[in-house]
Protein backbone atom coordinates (compact mmCIF):
# COMPACT_ATOMS: atom_id res chain seq x y z
CA UNK A 1 0.00 0.00 0.00
CA UNK A 2 1.25 3.20 -1.06
CA UNK A 3 2.10 5.82 2.11
CA UNK A 4 -0.12 8.62 0.49
CA UNK A 5 -2.99 6.17 0.28
CA UNK A 6 -2.45 4.45 4.18
CA UNK A 7 -4.04 7.17 6.68
CA UNK A 8 -4.23 6.35 10.12
CA UNK A 9 -7.57 6.80 11.47
CA UNK A 10 -8.25 7.73 15.15
CA UNK A 11 -10.75 5.84 17.40
CA UNK A 12 -13.07 8.22 18.48
CA UNK A 13 -14.06 7.24 21.87
CA UNK A 14 -17.40 7.18 23.36
CA UNK A 15 -18.54 10.65 24.52
CA UNK A 16 -15.73 12.56 23.84
CA UNK A 17 -16.53 16.43 22.95
CA UNK A 18 -15.48 18.23 19.63
CA UNK A 19 -12.87 20.10 21.77
CA UNK A 20 -11.40 17.05 23.30
CA UNK A 21 -10.90 15.69 19.78
CA UNK A 22 -9.10 18.60 18.40
CA UNK A 23 -6.97 19.23 21.48
CA UNK A 24 -6.26 15.30 21.18
CA UNK A 25 -5.57 15.47 16.99
CA UNK A 26 -3.38 18.88 17.46
CA UNK A 27 -1.58 18.81 20.99
CA UNK A 28 1.88 18.27 19.83
CA UNK A 29 1.41 21.68 17.75
CA UNK A 30 0.01 23.38 20.68
CA UNK A 31 2.65 22.70 22.65
CA UNK A 32 5.19 23.72 20.40
CA UNK A 33 3.56 27.13 19.74
CA UNK A 34 3.69 27.88 23.70
CA UNK A 35 7.09 26.45 23.98
CA UNK A 36 8.09 29.29 21.20
CA UNK A 37 6.06 31.76 22.70
CA UNK A 38 7.28 31.10 26.08
CA UNK A 39 10.92 31.40 24.60
CA UNK A 40 10.39 34.42 22.85
CA UNK A 41 9.04 35.81 26.24
CA UNK A 42 12.03 34.59 27.91
CA UNK A 43 14.41 35.58 24.89
CA UNK A 44 13.24 39.66 25.19
CA UNK A 45 13.48 39.47 28.91
CA UNK A 46 9.25 39.86 29.59
CA UNK A 47 9.49 36.30 31.74
CA UNK A 48 12.79 36.04 34.13
CA UNK A 49 14.45 32.47 32.77
CA UNK A 50 14.21 31.27 36.80
CA UNK A 51 10.63 32.09 36.82
CA UNK A 52 10.22 29.96 34.17
CA UNK A 53 11.53 27.15 35.11
CA UNK A 54 10.29 27.20 38.84
CA UNK A 55 6.53 27.93 37.19
CA UNK A 56 7.79 24.63 34.70
CA UNK A 57 8.29 22.49 37.57
CA UNK A 58 5.79 23.52 39.42
CA UNK A 59 3.33 22.84 36.47
CA UNK A 60 4.82 19.06 35.94
CA UNK A 61 4.80 18.59 39.11
CA UNK A 62 0.79 19.25 39.19
CA UNK A 63 0.04 17.41 35.78
CA UNK A 64 1.94 14.29 37.48
CA UNK A 65 0.33 14.23 40.48
CA UNK A 66 -3.48 15.16 39.69
CA UNK A 67 -3.62 13.60 35.99
CA UNK A 68 -5.48 10.51 36.73
CA UNK A 69 -8.45 12.90 38.35
CA UNK A 70 -8.88 14.84 35.24
CA UNK A 71 -10.93 13.64 31.75
CA UNK A 72 -11.60 14.85 28.70
CA UNK A 73 -10.95 18.30 27.34
CA UNK A 74 -9.04 19.64 31.09
CA UNK A 75 -6.36 16.04 30.73
CA UNK A 76 -5.90 16.97 26.93
CA UNK A 77 -5.14 20.37 28.49
CA UNK A 78 -3.23 19.52 31.40
CA UNK A 79 -0.80 17.35 28.98
CA UNK A 80 -0.32 19.98 26.77
CA UNK A 81 0.66 22.44 29.05
CA UNK A 82 2.89 20.28 30.59
CA UNK A 83 4.34 18.36 27.87
CA UNK A 84 5.19 22.04 26.72
CA UNK A 85 6.84 23.11 30.25
CA UNK A 86 8.60 20.05 29.84
CA UNK A 87 10.03 21.00 26.06
CA UNK A 88 10.98 24.02 27.37
CA UNK A 89 13.45 22.91 30.21
CA UNK A 90 14.51 20.38 28.57
CA UNK A 91 15.65 23.43 25.98
CA UNK A 92 17.20 24.91 28.89
CA UNK A 93 19.15 22.33 29.98
CA UNK A 94 20.67 21.58 27.07
CA UNK A 95 21.13 25.20 26.35
CA UNK A 96 23.38 25.46 29.36
CA UNK A 97 25.10 22.06 28.38
CA UNK A 98 25.57 23.50 24.79
CA UNK A 99 27.25 26.55 26.49
CA UNK A 100 29.35 24.96 29.15
CA UNK A 101 31.12 23.15 26.16
CA UNK A 102 31.84 25.81 24.86
CA UNK A 103 33.66 27.26 27.23
CA UNK A 104 35.32 24.58 27.84
CA UNK A 105 36.57 23.93 24.25
CA UNK A 106 37.65 27.86 24.41
CA UNK A 107 39.58 27.14 27.38
CA UNK A 108 41.09 24.52 25.70
CA UNK A 109 42.26 26.46 22.82
CA UNK A 110 43.68 29.48 25.06
CA UNK A 111 45.41 26.63 26.70
CA UNK A 112 46.91 25.29 23.51
CA UNK A 113 47.50 28.87 22.01
CA UNK A 114 49.59 30.00 25.34
CA UNK A 115 51.37 26.33 25.18
CA UNK A 116 52.19 27.12 21.53
CA UNK A 117 53.42 30.73 22.25
CA UNK A 118 55.84 29.33 25.05
CA UNK A 119 57.12 26.50 23.06
CA UNK A 120 57.73 28.73 20.26
CA UNK A 121 59.59 31.07 22.82
CA UNK A 122 62.49 28.29 23.53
Amino acid sequence: MASNEYREQATIEHGSSRLNRFLHANRFRIALIIVIVEALLVAFSAIALWLAVVIAAGVLALYLLGRKELSGSARELAWIVAASQAVGVLVFVLTLVAIVFVIVALVVLALAALGALLIERR
